[in-house]
Order: structure tokens, then C-alpha cells, then sequence
């Protein structure tokens, strides 16, 4: 019995060892530059090393609320595999809201299911009036699909009260916006 102890005990070792040298092997112990995709925004212009790359894009007191809009639509016209363009629309996304959303992954589902999909990859998008009232901001953008199919939707901010993210514009609702149904005459 106890020689079967000492055998098991050497095999689960060497599984170990064999899986520590795949992990290593696998991911290098420093990331480097090229694999980091950063994005930042300075109140004149966004500077990227990688274009399509949105991941980092945080809010900031700086922005207006036209201009989150603006980050958030172009992350998700340029949303990648790895979604750093939804990420992006995470990150903008209010504290409340957050709580609405639940966690990255789930949302990652939600903004692929049919009410949200054309949001994702779009071909064009056009903005209404931006409104703004108090501490809120409403927009309409018109969106564009990848097949030529339009669909509006209500862009909602709200200018943060308190905590980390004080006095910074983020998006505290995006609602699709249905067509009426047409009525008729009688």
C-alpha cells in the first residue's frame, strides 16, 4: 500500500512539473509592447498604437458627452475577437447601470443578442441633436448595419455625483428605438 502512495504521489509530482512548464512555456513572464493595444484620449484627439484597439478607453472628467458617444460608437464599429470595442462600452457604462448589466461576460452575450446586434461591426452612423439637461444627455444615433438595415437608438448619460468616476459623462442606458406601428383610418 504504501509503495502505491509513494507511486501516485511521483506521478501527481511529475503532472505538476509537466503543467508548470506548459503554463511557462505558453505565456511569457513580461508582456511586451507590441501585444498591449492602448488607447487614450486628451482632449484634442485619440492616439492609438492599434487602431481597432479599445480595451483601455476609460472615462474621464475631460470628456464631453458628445465625445463618449463618439469613442463608444467607434469602438463598436471597430470591435474586434477579443471585443475590446464592448469592453469599451463596459467601461463607459455608469455604476447603476452596471449593476443592471451584471458582470463583463454576461454583457459580452447581451449586446450579441437580436435587439443589440447592429450595434456591433456597423457600417455608418448618424447623430441627432445632443441634449443636454442638468447632469443628463440624451442623443439619437441612427445606426447603420453591416446589410444596410437602420435601426435608432437613445444614447443616455448621466454626469457622475460621486466616487471614482466624479463628475465624468457615462452611459447609463442605451435604448433601441422601435418604429411605430402605422394606424389607419377609419
Amino acid at each position: 500500500m504504501k509503495n502505491q502512495d509513494n507511486i501516485f504521489d511521483k506521478i501527481m509530482l511529475a503532472i505538476g512539473v509537466l503543467l508548470l512548464v506548459l503554463f511557462w512555456v505558453q505565456f511569457p513572464a513580461m508582456p511586451t509592447v507590441e501585444e498591449h493595444h492602448y488607447a487614450s484620449y486628451t482632449s484634442g484627439e485619440i492616439n492609438t498604437t492599434h487602431t481597432s484597439k479599445w480595451t483601455y478607453m476609460k472615462p474621464d472628467k475631460g470628456l464631453s458627452p458628445r465625445q463618449v458617444i463618439s469613442i463608444q460608437l467607434s469602438a463598436l464599429q471597430q470591435n474586434d475577437p477579443a471585443d475590446s470595442g464592448v469592453i469599451t462600452l463596459f467601461n463607459f457604462s455608469s455604476p447603476t447601470n452596471r449593476v443592471h448589466l451584471g458582470p463583463l461576460n454576461h454583457f459580452r452575450l447581451m449586446v450579441r443578442e437580436p435587439a443589440y446586434r447592429t450595434i456591433l461591426n456597423f457600417k455608418s452612423y448618424k447623430t441627432g441633436q445632443l441634449v443636454v439637461s442638468g447632469r443628463n444627455a440624451y442623443q439619437l444615433v441612427l445606426i447603420e448595419a453591416a446589410d444596410g438595415k437602420q435601426e435608432a437608438f437613445m444614447f443616455i448619460l448621466t454626469k457622475q455625483r460621486k466616487g471614482t468616476y466624479k463628475d465624468c459623462w457615462m452611459t447609463e442606458g442605451i435604448a433601441r428605438v422601435e418604429e411605430a406601428p402605422m394606424t389607419s383610418r377609419l
